[in-house]
């Protein structure tokens, strides 16, 4: 027995060493899009964590040899998709081919069976909000496949071997995926530092200009509404009422600027979130009707947060309406209210299947007035993350391009 403690340590050390300079390379996201030249380097780096388990094995019976290989496999489908795991898997298969035996085969199918078992649940783990159902599901018919195949096609093991290697194999697998977990959250969070450094930024840009433009546009919008009052001019009774529009969108984008830097003060209460979604849905249906798209809405729950009614309908609103004018022809909006990931949250996940935003345009989102749209000002998104952020909650987005977006939106229930 103790002569797997020593490999066994060597493996998940080799595992956990790699994993950090992987994340120190190319840090763990929940981007949807991964182009080709990440995929190759994430299948060869992870085809480089199964062959240093391959190097130290557990212990060798005959010509069959035991290690974590397999973990590296499956963890860099569910994350990086098929090519790297497909990478993974060959050069496993490889290896194990060259280092010969009698059983070298089962080795390979082992191999090919974690790929296509990782496979199966690799859409359901990158699309679903909880992923630690998609890691336990493949972890556990992994491992009832591996005891299967072992037990079927390799003559008996000593005793003591079938506890401690499948329970360490466990433990280490369910190991890295949390400390991959950990490493998504903590990139992720660093993302939001930037993001709200940027926004300070912002802020105080509009700090210093916005009251300087306000003022002469109060006076210009004055004087034009003077004149064109009782003038028998043609033109100007024809250009003022849009000149007068336009001064009134210049002075709404200056006002939501400045909420940027100096949010009014909300009046926030228990709400029932359930109500607010609820009604939000009601008013952008007459919207979604307009451009033949359709609203679906699913209830998971009754939930109750602290925050401002209002505001909470305004973010929505402004998610909800860019999924609308994202979507090109008849078109479906999922939106669900559920519990969060996080234990004490809910998400509010708005899904359509619009034209969606490559990699690039998913970084930008939330930046100063940047916009995917003709006639936007990329002031909606920002007012949004910041109002979901004084009350403690966050957004996230994930898109595809050609396929749609998915915006979650995490807030702290109450206590009731």
């Amino acid at each position: 027995m103790s002569e797997m403690a020593r490999p066994l340590l060597i493996n998940i050390s080799m595992l956990f060493s790699v994993l950090f300079l992987w994340n120190m390379v190319m840090p763990f996201t929940r981007a949807s899009s991964i182009n080709l030249k990440e995929k190759i380097i994430y299948g060869v780096i992870s085809s480089l964590m199964a062959l240093l388990c391959m190097l130290f094995p557990l212990e060798k019976f005959g010509d069959t040899v035991f290690d974590l290989r397999v973990v590296p496999l499956i963890l860099v489908t569910l994350y990086g998709g098929k090519l790297p795991g497909l990478i993974c898997m060959i050069t496993i298969s490889v290896t194990r081919t060259w280092m010969g035996g009698e059983n070298a085969w089962v080795g390979v199918l082992i191999a090919i069976v974690g790929f296509l078992i990782a496979i199966g649940f690799m859409n359901y783990f990158q699309r679903s909000i909880r992923k630690w159902k998609g890691i336990i599901f493949t972890g556990i018919l992994f491992i009832i496949s591996y005891i299967a195949i072992i037990l079927i096609f390799l003559e008996p093991l000593k005793t003591y071997f079938y506890p401690i290697y499948f329970t360490s194999f466990a433990i280490a697998y369910f190991i890295i995926f949390y400390l991959t977990e950990r490493l998504v959250l903590i990139n992720i969070q660093l993302q939001e530092t930037v993001y709200l450094e940027k926004l300070s930024v912002a802020g105080k840009m509009a700090a210093a200009i916005a009251h300087e433009i306000r003022n002469p546009l109060t006076t210009v919008k004055g004087l034009l509404q003077f004149i064109s009052a009782d003038t028998a001019d043609t033109k100007v009774q024809n250009y003022a009422p849009l000149m007068l529009e336009e001064i009134e969108r210049t002075n709404k984008i200056i006002t939501d600027y400045l909420m940027l830097i100096k949010p009014s003060k909300s009046d926030c209460e228990q709400v029932d979130l359930n109500k607010i979604v609820r009604d939000t849905v009601a008013l952008t249906e007459v919207l979604a009707s307009y451009y033949a798209v359709k609203i679906q809405y699913d209830e998971k729950g009754e939930f109750h947060i602290w925050g401002n009614p209002q505001e909470l309908k305004q973010c929505l609103i402004n998610v909800i309406k860019n999924a609308i004018e994202s979507i090109e022809g008849e078109g479906l909006i999922h939106v669900a209210l559920q519990y969060g990931t996080k234990r004490g949250t809910v998400d509010i996940v708005i899904r359509d299947n619009g034209a969606g935003m490559s990699k690039e345009e998913l970084e930008k989102i939330g930046l100063p007035f940047y916009t995917t749209k003709s006639k936007g000002t990329g002031l909606g998104t920002m007012i949004t993350n910041r109002l979901i952020r004084n009350i403690g909650g966050r957004v996230n987005y994930t898109s595809l391009l050609g396929e749609g977006t998915t915006v979650t939106i995490t807030l702290p229930i109450t206590k009731q």
